[in-house]
């Protein structure tokens, strides 16, 4: 008597082709990690204060990136309530916040030109380091590098 080898379907809730079986019309992606790219074009790695709530990307003489340009944030993410946070720190070592600003879940391929919540007292030529975090319920699942961008004061 021979043995009979039978392939089963997927199994509901496994990943198939970037869909998921038994989810009901249709399906959603769950991709295998949780993963955020951050980017800056290098004439626009420079910040300068546009009020006192926001900084702004700008080029070396302080011209504020048009709209629709300066960075961009990628994510994916393994959980639809996830959000990012763009963070700017005044050391190297990413200890002292120097500025933040929170994206909604959903913004996860979005260009930016502001970060949010600066602090006070920011100097012409500081050095500033920027990178973006996935976060899900205030905890990080996923760093973006770290850019190094310079502080700038018109005059």
């Amino acid at each position: 008597m021979g043995t009979i080898v039978q392939k089963y379907g997927p199994i509901y809730g496994e990943v198939v082709n970037g869909t998921v079986q038994g989810r009901p019309n249709g399906s959603v992606y769950v991709p295998l990690s949780n993963i955020i790219s951050l980017t800056l074009d290098e004439e626009l790695r420079y910040l300068k204060y546009s009020d006192a709530t926001h900084l702004r990307i700008c080029n070396s003489s302080g011209v504020q990136v048009p709209s629709g340009g300066g960075g961009k944030i990628v994510a994916v993410s393994q959980d639809l309530a996830s959000n990012i946070q763009c963070q700017v720190y005044s050391d190297a070592e990413l200890t002292t916040l120097a500025a933040y600003s929170n994206y909604t879940a959903g913004l996860f391929n979005t260009q930016y030109r502001t970060v949010a919540n600066p602090v006070e007292g920011l100097t012409d030529e500081q050095p500033l380091y920027i990178r973006c975090q996935l976060m899900n319920n205030g905890v990080p699942v996923a760093t973006s590098e770290v850019i190094e961008v310079t502080m700038v004061v018109p005059a």
